[in-house]
C-alpha cells in the first residue's frame, strides 16, 4: 500500500503500528518519520510520530508538525488541530505550555479546550481576561461560564458567583441555546466533587426548575436529590457542605433540621426507608413531618401509601379520615 499510494496517511501509520506491536520500536519510529515526509499535512501521522518518539525528539516533531501545518493551511482550518496544540502542550513545563497556549488559542479561537487550558495556567487577573476573550469567541459554551464562577469561588468573590451563573443564562439564551437542565444538573455535581459549592449551589438554584411543570417539581426534585444530591444544596445555602461519606440518610436529616417546612425533603426520608424496608422508621419521618408541615396533603397522601400497601388498611382509613378534615384537597376527597 506505501508503495502504490506514498502519499495515504493511514497506510504509514499501520505500518508503524505493526513493528510497533512486534517489537520493533526503531523500526516503526523510522517508518513513521518517513510517514511525515511523505504525508507532511496530515496530522495524524505528526500525531502518530510524536507518540512513538521519546521526550525531547516528540516535543521537536510536534513543532515541525505546528510549522508545517501553519505553512499549508491556516490551522484553525484543520479539523482535528486542537489534538496537535494539547500533544505539544502536554510535552511543555507550565510557564513554556502557558506562551504556547496563548498561541494556540489565536489560532484556534472556537476550541474550548485551549481556552480553559489557557485560563488554568494563568493568575486570577490574567484568567479573568483569557475566560472574557474566550466568550467573546464561543458566545454559546456553557463551560466557559462555569469556570469564571468557579474561579470567583476559588479567589473568595462568592457574592460574583451567582451573578455570573445568571447572566450565563441570559446571555446564552440571547445566543439561541438551549437550557438543558440535565447538563446543568451534571455540571453542578462536577462543581460539588472539584469542592466548588457555592457554584455548585449557584447553577442548581438558577436551573432546578426549567423545564419542570409545577405540579410535577417535588417528584423531579426528589428523583434529583436521589441520584445525586444535589438538590439538598438549595436548602442549605452557604452552610451547605456535602460529605461523601455520608448516607443519604444523615444527609436528609442535616436537610429537614435546616429546611423544615420543605416537605420533599421529609417525603425523600420516609421513602428511603421504606425502600430499605424499615417501615416503622418511615413512619416516624412521616410523623415528624406532619409535625412541622399540619396540612400538607402530600404528606398525608404519603402516610396513607405507606399504610395501604403495607396491609395497614384500618390505618391508612384512619389517616384518610383526618386528612379530609386537615387537608381537604381534591386527590384526598377522591381517596
Amino acid at each position: 500500500m506505501r508503495e502504490t499510494n506514498p502519499h495515504h496517511p493511514p497506510a504509514w501509520i499501520a505500518s508503524a503500528r505493526l513493528k510497533e506491536v512486534t517489537g520493533n520500536v526503531q523500526v516503526a519510529r523510522n517508518l513513521i518519520m518517513k510517514g511525515t515526509e511523505m504525508c507532511p499535512k496530515s496530522e495524524d501521522v505528526w500525531l502518530e510520530a510524536a507518540r512513538l518518539l521519546p521526550g525531547n525528539t516528540a516535543k521537536a516533531v510536534v513543532a515541525q508538525a505546528i510549522c508545517h501545518l501553519l505553512q499549508s493551511v491556516p490551522l484553525e482550518h484543520v479539523p482535528n488541530s486542537v489534538h496537535l496544540w494539547k500533544a505539544a502542550v502536554e510535552l511543555e513545563e507550565p510557564e513554556d505550555a502557558r506562551i504556547m497556549l496563548s498561541r494556540a488559542v489565536e489560532c484556534c479561537p472556537t476550541s474550548v479546550e485551549l481556552w480553559l487550558a489557557l485560563a488554568r495556567l494563568e493568575t486570577y487577573e490574567n484568567a479573568r481576561k483569557v475566560l472574557n476573550k474566550a466568550r467573546e469567541n464561543i458566545p454559546t459554551d456553557r463551560h466557559i461560564w462555569i469556570t469564571a464562577a468557579k474561579l470567583e469561588e476559588a479567589n473568595g468573590n462568592t457574592q460574583m458567583v451567582e451573578k455570573i451563573v445568571d447572566r450565563a443564562i441570559t446571555s446564552l439564551r440571547a445566543n439561541g441555546v438551549e437550557i438543558n437542565r440535565e447538563q446543568w444538573i451534571q455540571d453542578a455535581e462536577e462543581c460539588d466533587k472539584a469542592g466548588s459549592v457555592v457554584t455548585c449551589q449557584a447553577v442548581t438554584r438558577a436551573v432546578i426548575g426549567i423545564g419542570i411543570e409545577e405540579e410535577d417539581r417535588k417528584h423531579t426534585w426528589m428523583e434529583d436529590a436521589e441520584s445525586g444530591g444535589v438538590t439538598l444544596s438549595i436548602c442549605h445555602g452557604d452552610h451547605y457542605r456535602q460529605d461523601r461519606k455520608e448516607s443519604l440518610e444523615t444527609l436528609l436529616q442535616r436537610a429537614v433540621a435546616h429546611c423544615p417546612k420543605a416537605e420533599v425533603l421529609w417525603l425523600m426520608g420516609a421513602k428511603s426507608k421504606w425502600l430499605a424496608g424499615d417501615v416503622p422508621a418511615a413512619r416516624s419521618i412521616l410523623a415528624l413531618a406532619f409535625q412541622a408541615n399540619p396540612n400538607s396533603k402530600e404528606i398525608w397522601l404519603a402516610a396513607v401509601k405507606l399504610g395501604s400497601e403495607n396491609n395497614e388498611y384500618e390505618r391508612a382509613r384512619r389517616l384518610l379520615a383526618k386528612a379530609r378534615s386537615s387537608a381537604p384537597a381534591a386527590r384526598v376527597l377522591i381517596l
